[in-house]
């Protein structure tokens, strides 16, 4: 698979001269399904961050292989020489692939990137892997205290849905049993209830940050509903929303009640499309690839550039000590950021990296990190 490479250069960097990184991709680039699709995608902005890096004096070599989707396959591919001497592999997507090609990175000492949400109980065990995504219970420390720092001085209430998403739950039950820990105000209020349960459930003197405990479309708009009529008899009462990544699907037809409602969205990824850094991407990307890039939530091209930004440049900069010096999450991404954190004292490194989307009642978007 061979594209057009031009320069892309989103941020200044020093130049690197001398400074060499080997990289490998190892994913199913030929799946003829929609999952070869993200995984090209992805491949591309890797190479736009390679570019990047090539522009910026980083001698940098890629070998990207189709490793098809089972075991069997991975193994044959890792036969080939010019893997053992790589610097960071990226990949793969299949679980199945995972403890092969985790202990051929162990045996090489070479960082493996697992850039997907593929599951990777390797982490807990191998030093030289990096999980991106992870199981939602890992961000939970992170989220709270967001919450807590950002909204610490209002009143949290809990709006039970009628439905049983466990994720939701889940998420709602460990925020709410850390605010009573902290001795923060919280109230419950479920769905259909009459006004007399908003009034007892609302607090007329702070802000109410009102939580529900399921991420669809539907659970929300019911409620966004309830809340909006309830306003219209008392608009004296403050109402933010807080809620999850899922959120972030629904913008195209729910931007205005998130501007109304002061709506905060916790995720480990954002792409302001209103940001020049973004606009700079896409535009770079469509002379590149001749075509735009395409809706997705995340985007897999931003997750390729994204990852090729923060491990390239790293390893260019900190060849001997990259695990050592973990930055800072920072604004230089077009979607993605990082806080890598090793597991344990034999394991690897997991991204507990999470962000506050603030959609302000002044219609500007900020993200509190």
């Amino acid at each position: 698979m061979k594209y057009l490479l031009l320069a892309v250069l989103l941020m200044p960097l020093a130049c690197l001269e001398a400074a060499s990184v080997r990289v490998g991709v190892l994913l199913p680039l030929k799946d003829a399904t929609g999952r070869g699709t993200v995984m090209v995608e992805f491949y591309r902005g890797l190479l736009m961050a390679i570019e990047g890096a090539k522009e910026a004096g980083i001698d940098v070599d890629c070998y990207a292989v189709d490793c098809g989707s089972s075991d069997s396959q991975m193994k044959t591919v890792l036969e080939r020489p010019e893997l053992a001497h790589l610097d960071v592999i990226f990949g793969p997507l299949e679980a199945g692939q995972m403890t092969t090609l985790s202990e051929f990175c162990r045996s090489h000492r070479t960082r493996l990137v697992v850039p997907f949400n593929t599951p990777c109980p390797q982490v807990y065990s191998n030093p030289w892997v990096y999980q991106v995504g992870v199981v939602q219970e890992l961000l939970y420390p992170g989220i709270t205290n967001l919450v807590i720092d950002n909204l610490g001085q209002s009143n949290f209430v809990f709006y039970h849905s009628t439905e049983n998403d466990e994720r939701g739950i889940s998420f709602t039950s460990h925020l709410a049993q850390v605010l009573k820990l902290r001795g923060l105000r919280t109230t419950n209020l479920n769905a259909g209830g009459d006004e007399f349960a908003f009034d007892r459930a609302l607090n007329q003197f702070r802000n109410n940050v009102v939580v529900i405990d399921s991420r669809s479309r539907a659970a929300l708009s019911q409620m966004i509903g309830a809340l909006r009529a309830y306003q219209t008899t008392h608009p004296e009462y403050k109402i933010s929303l807080l809620g999850y990544p899922e959120w972030l699907t629904y913008v195209s037809t729910l931007l205005h009640d998130f501007y109304h409602f002061n709506a905060y969205v916790y995720s480990p990824y954002y792409r302001n499309p209103l940001s020049g850094r973004t606009v700079k991407f896409d535009q770079q990307y469509l002379r590149n690839f001749s075509q735009p890039s395409r809706i997705s939530y995340p985007r897999a091209e931003m997750l390729g550039y994204d990852l090729g930004q923060y491990f390239i440049l790293g390893l260019a900069r900190h060849p001997d000590s990259f695990d050592e010096q973990q930055p800072a999450p920072t604004d230089n991404f077009v979607q993605h950021n990082f806080r890598f954190h090793r597991v344990g004292e034999q394991g690897g490194f997991v991204n507990t990296f999470v962000q506050l989307v603030h959609y302000n009642s002044n219609n500007t978007i900020q993200t509190l990190k």
